[in-house]
């Protein structure tokens, strides 16, 4: 009998500087079942931002801090 294995997901975090590279990265310590339930925290956790999105082109959301100076991506990975 084969076993299946579950996928599993987890979001990343990921701290941006201005020219848009990555200063810091960081894993929520909760992993989703499933991506959709990953995407859904995503997006509930990016609305306490002022400015905020979806970036369909690489499959992440931005957020931009209230201040104005730090930009951030989260991510959905496999684990």
């Amino acid at each position: 009998m084969a076993l299946i294995a579950k996928m599993a997901f987890q979001v990343v975090e990921l701290t941006l500087d201005a020219d848009q590279n990555v200063v810091d990265r960081r894993v929520i310590p909760y992993p989703y079942q499933t991506r959709q339930e990953a995407a859904d925290a995503i997006e509930s956790v990016v609305t306490s931002f002022p400015q905020s999105g979806y970036q369909p082109d690489n499959d992440s959301w931005w957020a931009i801090t209230r201040d104005g100076t730090t930009r951030i991506r989260f991510a959905i990975e496999s684990v």
